[in-house]
C-alpha cells in the first residue's frame, strides 16, 4: 500500500549532494501537481519519540499533528524532497506539492521547509545547518523561518495552509 502520490514526471535518485532526491524526468509546468502526501496522523510529541529515522519524514499538516510512518517498510520515495532556499516547489492545501515555475527535465525538486515547519507544543526545536548551496541560502533552517517577513511576501500562497492561516491572521492584526 503507497500513502503518497507522485507524478509520473518525478523520480528519486541519488543526488551529487547528500543522499537522494527528487528528480524532474520530462519538463513540469507551472502549478502542476507532483505530490499528494499521505501516512499517519500522529501528534508532533509522538512524532517526536519515533527513532531517528523517521523523525524527518514526518509532514506537519497543523499546530500539533503531523502525516509520517511507523516503519522502515514504510518509507517512499515522497520522502526524498529536499529542502532549498530557492525551490521550485510549493504547497497548495495540505498535502499538495505543486510546481512555483516551470521545471526544466533533469531539475532537482525542492521546496523550503519554511513552508511547513512550526513548532509545535512538546516537540524539540528544528535547528539544522542548510546545504543547499542556493545563491539565495540562508544558512540555517529553523522552525521560526515561516516568521520572515520575505518568506511570507516570496511564498504567499505556497505555504501549507496551516501555516497560510496563521501567518493571514498575524498580517491582519
Amino acid at each position: 500500500m503507497s500513502f503518497s502520490w507522485l507524478s509520473e514526471n518525478i523520480r528519486a535518485k541519488k543526488t551529487k549532494k547528500i543522499g537522494n532526491g527528487i528528480f524532474a524526468i520530462n519538463e513540469i509546468k507551472k502549478n502542476d501537481t507532483v505530490a499528494i502526501f499521505g501516512g499517519y496522523v500522529m501528534t508532533a510529541a509522538e512524532e517526536s519519540k519515533l527513532p531517528d529515522l523517521f523523525k524527518d519524514q514526518g509532514l506537519q499538516i497543523s499546530e500539533d499533528f503531523v502525516l509520517t510512518i511507523r516503519k522502515k517498510t514504510e518509507i517512499e520515495d515522497g520522502g526524498y524532497f529536499n529542502h532549498s532556499c530557492d525551490p521550485n516547489v510549493g504547497y497548495r492545501g495540505q498535502i499538495f506539492l505543486v510546481a512555483m515555475r516551470d521545471i526544466k527535465k533533469g531539475e532537482e525538486i525542492v521546496f523550503d521547509y519554511a513552508m511547513v515547519l512550526h513548532r509545535s507544543k512538546g516537540a524539540p526545536a528544528y535547528n539544522i545547518k542548510c546545504l543547499c548551496g542556493s545563491k539565495k541560502c540562508r544558512g540555517v533552517i529553523t522552525d521560526n523561518d515561516w516568521k520572515l517577513p520575505e518568506l511570507q511576501k516570496k511564498y504567499d500562497g505556497f505555504f501549507q495552509f496551516y501555516l497560510q492561516e496563521k501567518i493571514n491572521k498575524i498580517k491582519n492584526k
